[in-house]
């Protein structure tokens, strides 16, 4: 979208910029949009429709054609999308809709599927700490952990964390003395608590949310055509003058949530890329960034230091 487009475009009502960024998706994705289709979206009449296509064309005329024959708006050679449709997030409303949907999926385009959610927080949890984070209280929780069964917790959280897999809520835990994380659907019951929270339990206090760790993720060294990873992973030779430079995808991301990127993506955090790499098809090239990030125990082949690891935070599993 240009600078000329997105000033114009301020000038109009929230809800009027959503039916035309609708329109915008429709034409970009599935290359057509009739009348009908924005109508029964938003529940607009005739004449409003027609009113936002007109707006739509007189913003963006070479975007679309109308099809007499079958009174259809088609996208055009020299289509330049209004808005900017992250690739993650269009590829969400392909597979469940467009728009929030207030009770149903809306709209579901019908060739593109998301992966299944096999673990999904319970609602009610789910509420409760998000109240809880949102008003800054403190939480009673039954919690299930795996290696040390049913317990109470007092805890003061402060974000929601999602692993690639499943849910975390992130939070100071009054039984152990420091910030962990609890996975979401093993909390069985919980409730907001009137308790007077300390400095000490607040997210500024958390050393390892506050800390940033830049992983440099590279295609393993035992595979013949790495060229084909580094285009699973977009990564770039910019700044080197090398063309035989190594390529390169560097994370920016909390040392709270090295771990479990890593491991959620299977990356090879051995000193010497020692993991098969029919399994592993990245490696941390620079592994001993690992050294500040206490739940580097969730590393692949990562190997700590046995002395001088940080002891701020942990998993409860």
């Amino acid at each position: 979208m240009s600078v000329e487009h997105a000033s114009k475009l301020e000038n109009y009502a929230y809800a009027q910029r959503e039916r035309l960024a609708f329109i915008d998706f429709r034409l970009q994705y599935q290359g057509s949009i009739a009348r009908g289709e924005l109508m029964e979206h938003f529940g607009t009449a005739v004449a409003s429709s027609t009113r936002d296509f007109t707006l739509y064309r007189e913003l963006a005329p070479d975007n679309l054609v109308l099809r007499h024959e079958n009174k259809r708006y088609y996208r055009t050679e020299q289509f330049e999308a209004l808005f900017h449709h992250d690739t993650s997030a269009a590829l969400n409303t392909l597979a469940h809709g467009f728009g929030d949907g207030v009770t149903s999926p809306r709209e579901v385009c019908g060739f593109c599927e998301d992966a299944p959610d096999l673990i999904v927080p319970p609602r009610d949890i789910l509420a409760t700490l998000s109240r809880a984070i949102s008003q800054g209280k403190a939480v009673t929780l039954t919690y299930l952990s795996l290696s040390s069964g049913c317990s109470q917790r007092v805890i003061v959280p402060h974000s929601m964390v999602n692993n690639g897999q499943r849910w975390h809520v992130r939070g100071y835990c009054r039984k152990h003395r420091q910030f962990r994380d609890f996975v979401c659907t093993r909390i069985t019951d919980s409730c907001i608590v009137d308790l007077d929270v300390a400095e000490n339990e607040l997210q500024t206090a958390d050393t390892e949310w506050s800390k940033h760790l830049t992983l440099e993720l590279v295609p393993h060294p035992g595979h013949d055509h790495p060229e084909a990873i580094a285009l699973d992973f977009s990564m770039s030779r910019m700044g080197t003058l090398s063309k035989n430079a190594q390529p390169v995808r560097r994370v920016t991301i909390r040392a709270a949530r090295a771990g479990y990127l890593l491991k959620h993506w299977s990356v090879d955090c051995s000193s010497d890329y020692r993991l098969p790499a029919n399994e592993y098809h990245l490696w941390l090239r620079n592994h001993e960034i690992l050294k500040h990030c206490s739940n580097a125990i969730l590393a692949p082949g990562y190997a700590p230091e046995p002395k001088g690891s940080p002891k701020n935070s942990k998993v409860s599993r």
